[in-house]
C-alpha cells in the first residue's frame, strides 16, 4: 500500500477532492458546531493534510496536530513551530492541549467499509480515541486504500467516518 501510495498521480487534484469532502462530512452531518480538530501533520505518501489544515484555519476551526510522547499520543494547537521525530514525522512544538476534540483526522495504510483502520502498528490512535470517546474519528486518505477487510486485533478501534478523493463513507460505531 506504501509504494501504491507513493506512485499515486495527480495528487494535487486528489488533496482537493479530499478537503472538499471532508469540509462536506463537517458541515453536513456533523453539523458546524464542531470545532475542535485534531489533525495529523501528513508525512511521506500519506494524503497531505496541509490543505486541509489551511482551509480548517481559514474558515475558523481550531487546529491541533499529534505528537508522540512515550507510549501516548497528545495534541498540541498548530502553530509554525515543528520538529522531527525519532519516527520521522513532524511533530507540533508546543504545551500539550488537555482539553476534549470535536474530531480526529486519522492517517491510514488501509481501510474497510466497517470502520476498521490498518495503521502503522503503534497503536497511538487507538490508545488517543479511548481517552476521547465522544470524538468523531475520521480516516481521511485516498480511495484505493479501501479494501474489503484489513486484520484487526482486540484493542484495535473503528472510525466513523472514511473520507477519500471520491467518496465518504459513514459508519455506525
Amino acid at each position: 500500500m506504501r509504494a501504491r501510495r507513493a506512485n499515486n498521480e495527480n495528487r494535487d487534484v486528489k488533496e482537493r477532492l479530499l478537503v472538499e469532502n471532508f469540509f462536506t462530512v463537517l458541515k453536513g452531518f456533523w453539523g458546524e458546531g464542531k470545532k475542535k480538530i485534531c489533525c495529523y501533520l501528513s508525512y511521506s505518501s500519506e494524503a497531505s493534510t496541509d490543505l486541509l489544515i489551511e482551509n480548517l484555519i481559514e474558515a475558523g476551526y481550531e487546529v491541533y496536530c499529534p505528537r508522540v510522547s512515550g507510549e501516548e499520543m497528545e495534541t498540541v494547537a498548530y502553530g509554525e513551530d515543528f520538529t522531527i521525530s525519532p519516527l520521522r514525522i513532524r511533530e507540533p512544538v508546543g504545551e500539550a492541549y488537555q482539553g476534549e476534540v470535536d474530531v480526529i483526522v486519522t492517517p491510514f495504510l488501509a481501510v474497510d467499509k466497517q470502520g476498521n483502520r490498518l495503521g502503522y502498528g503503534g497503536g497511538y490512535y487507538d490508545r488517543y480515541f479511548q481517552v476521547h470517546p465522544m470524538a468523531k474519528r475520521v480516516a481521511y486518505g485516498f480511495d484505493f486504500q479501501i479494501q474489503p477487510q484489513v486484520p484487526t486485533l482486540g484493542f484495535d478501534e473503528k472510525v466513523d467516518c472514511i473520507v477519500t478523493d471520491k467518496q465518504i463513507i459513514y459508519i455506525e460505531r
